[in-house]
């Protein structure tokens, strides 16, 4: 009888251990990858962003990509480009990639992007300047393993920001804070205006009968009638108008 309930305990015990170590495989963090085709980085640099890659995807869980490419673009083929790139490897559904290629028109000159996948995406939404302050710090440099250093410090940096708000980047964006400060102040000053003179009732009263007088004149008012004649001239109305670019947070422009 002990045997038995020996041999259950063991082989619940067996059980549970195969349980926890499959959810530590299920949970573990993506590692870092780094394809570079185009030769753009020697061993010592390729080693260094590895190393990189690895640290921000354990850290984030997101899993980060960098891929290099000798082939020329132009801005919407770099996009499909990256897409079918992260579309043909096994990689995890939630990743930033940035991808290095060359200028179709100057192929003296680097094509780049970065696209964001899964949750990553939530990270940028409604916020443009997020998405801008990556693309800026890569930009600063023309050395591309100093601009993919700067793609995987800010690309942590957002991590570290949390989530956007939607509701909170729309008060941002139109500037409803300063309305809200505003009324804020408004209503505080009502309330100390209130506080101070509430004692100011029946005793603060003042006896307006006994303590006045009213006369009454006659005043006769003379109005002289003026006509104004106004003349409109018209005026050419030649304007022109500007454009913007606008980021959805999704990685979807090329630099």
């Amino acid at each position: 009888m002990m045997k038995k309930v020996s041999l259950r305990i063991s082989a619940l015990a067996l059980a549970l251990m195969l349980l926890l170590a499959s959810v530590m495989i299920v949970s573990a963090a993506p590692s870092g990858v780094l394809s570079d085709e185009a030769g753009l980085f020697n061993s010592a640099q390729a080693a260094d962003l590895q190393q990189k890659l690895d640290e921000a995807s354990a850290k984030t869980g997101w899993q980060f990509i960098i891929h290099t490419t000798n082939r020329t673009f132009t801005n919407s083929q770099i996009e499909s480009y990256a897409d079918s790139f992260y579309n043909s490897g096994n990689f995890d559904k939630n990743a930033i990639i940035f991808v290095i290629g060359y200028d179709s028109e100057d192929s003296t000159r680097y094509k780049r992007i970065m696209r964001m996948k899964g949750e990553v995406k939530d990270y940028f939404k409604n916020d443009d300047s997020r998405y801008e302050s990556i693309i800026s710090a890569i930009t600063s440099s023309s050395d591309m393993y100093y601009g993919s250093l700067a793609f995987i410090s800010k690309a942590t940096a957002v991590y570290d920001m949390g989530k956007t708000n939607a509701f909170v980047q729309s008060l941002k964006k139109f500037g409803i804070f300063a309305g809200l400060a505003g009324a804020g102040a408004g209503v505080a000053t009502f309330f100390v205006t209130k506080s101070r003179y509430k004692n100011m009732g029946k005793s603060g009263t003042y006896d307006l009968a006994a303590n006045s007088k009213v006369d009454l004149n006659d005043v006769e008012d003379t109005f002289v009638t003026q006509h104004t004649t106004v003349r409109t001239i018209q005026k050419d109305n030649n304007s022109s108008g500007g454009s913007s670019n606008h980021s959805d947070g999704s990685g979807s422009r090329a630099f």
